[in-house]
């Protein structure tokens, strides 16, 4: 009984030990990332040397060949490929509208949405019909034969979250063309998914269905919604022009991007971070999503520079095709499912660059309440806030085999004046709040790696 006694003694004062020493590590992590800010000199080399990420595309590619140098680059003990199957679509070369307003021809500012049809060599031409909603288009009936639906619904600007203005807002582009066609509508118009009124189209994920006839579909700039509403409302036909040339061509094989540090004491757990290595072919995709990416390799890359090894293992999931497809994602839950392996938490960074506030956590609540506690330690890079519901399309995958998936949330005001549009640039990132990102994963991957969930 002394002896029992006594190896519980040591391990208690063990666990109290590595308890104490926690603020220590937290410490040297914000001042070792602050020092270097590491992740904006990841960011620049991935948006210079690669640009953009659209899967099945020569650049995604090269994106996949400077993931794995990077996650090596930053000390992993293992970097690896895991191969999945992406769609291949293609802008193509020219893309343009033009609305008639009388006997007067004028540009407007468009781009396909990712996954739409081409329309013929001569474009398509047709009356325009504003609505605000699905059930608009709906009620239409045979008035909507032969035209060309617009869709102008603007983000809900009562919403204090951006996010839940665009998922107010998102149905009319993924789902317009199918029920646009349904009623016998030719293309679409949707009004781009944005807060800011400027003259940049922004594109994104549509959908068709097999039983329903496809029809072009593109994103229009808001300045451009706005003007050509603004016709509409003069009670006189208007006519659109519109030009694709997009396409989609077979899938290819492509690769997750994997690396990871190994566990000392627990190395079958597994604290994932990870981020979406694609990106649509707008702008460099810096804060959608280079910046989750970088986020994820420095918070490995933060602990192996103090010399540090966790107890359970930390891994870097650089996922493939979450614009279009999850492709990278359901692979990547199907090897987990396969292998049988044991995920402790997921963590994701898919919400931009910018200033960290905390983070939403999807778990039970002895879990949450748990992470909860560590929100004085969080309060260092200001990322204490920590809320009900998290994680992301891509750790979303793995909602039956792991007990927490953890979305890391910035401030979200200006995310959706970048998302999907060639306004996402590297200029549009700041150093230190990007740095602060991959500050607050590293911190938090931590501490689940030594206390566990």
């Amino acid at each position: 009984m002394r002896f029992s006694l006594s190896i519980l003694c040591v391990i208690f004062t063990i666990h109290l030990s590595a308890q104490s020493n926690n603020p220590d590590i937290v410490e040297r992590l914000k001042n070792n990332g602050l020092e270097s800010l590491h992740s904006y000199e990841m960011l620049k080399n991935l948006t210079s040397t690669v640009g953009n990420r659209l899967s099945g595309s020569e650049n995604y590619e090269k994106a996949v060949r400077w993931g794995m140098q990077t996650l090596k680059d930053a000390g992993c003990d293992s970097v690896w490929l895991e191969p999945v199957m992406i769609p291949h679509w293609v802008r193509g070369k020219s893309e343009k509208a033009f609305v008639w307003n009388g006997k007067k021809k004028e540009a407007l500012a468009v781009c396909a949405l990712g996954g739409s049809i081409a329309t013929p060599k001569n474009g398509i031409r047709a009356e325009v019909i504003e609505v605000h909603s699905l059930d608009e288009v709906k009620k239409l009936g045979v008035k909507a034969e032969g035209k060309i639906i617009f869709y102008n619904r603007p983000f809900d600007k009562t919403k204090f979250s951006p996010f839940e203005a665009y998922g107010g807002a998102v149905d009319q582009r993924s789902r317009g063309a199918i029920e646009a066609a349904k009623v016998g509508a030719i293309g679409v118009l949707a009004r781009s998914m944005t807060n800011a009124l400027d003259n940049e189209p922004h594109t994104g994920m549509m959908q068709y269905k097999d039983s329903v006839t496809k029809i072009p579909a593109a994103a229009i700039s808001t300045v451009g919604a706005e003007y050509v509403s603004g016709l509409l409302k003069t009670g006189k036909p208007v006519t659109v022009e519109l030009y694709l040339e997009c396409q989609t061509l077979p899938d290819v094989q492509s690769s997750n991007v994997i690396g990871e540090i190994h566990g000392a004491e627990l190395p079958h757990e597994i604290i994932l971070v990870g981020g979406h290595l694609d990106s649509w072919d707008k702008g460099v995709g810096a804060h959608d999503d280079g910046a989750g990416i970088v986020h994820s390799i420095e918070a490995l890359h933060l602990i192996k520079n103090l010399g540090i090894r966790p107890k359970r293992t930390i891994r870097a999931v650089l996922f493939a095709n979450e614009e279009n497809g999850l492709r990278g994602a359901k692979a990547y839950a199907a090897r987990v499912q396969n292998k049988n392996e044991k995920h402790l938490a997921a963590i994701e960074s898919d919400a931009g660059g910018f200033a960290p506030l905390g983070f939403g956590v999807t778990s039970d609540s002895s879990k949450f309440e748990k992470i909860k506690t560590w929100s004085p330690l969080l309060e260092v890079v200001g990322a204490d806030k920590i809320r009900r519901e998290g994680g992301g399309a891509d750790v979303g995958q793995l909602a039956p085999f792991t007990s927490a998936l953890i979305g890391l949330n910035p401030e979200q005001q200006r995310y959706f004046d970048y998302h999907h549009s060639n306004n996402d640039t590297i200029d549009k990132v700041h150093p230190r709040e990007l740095e602060l990102g991959a500050i607050a994963i590293s911190i938090l991957a931590w501490l689940i790696s030594q206390e566990g969930l």
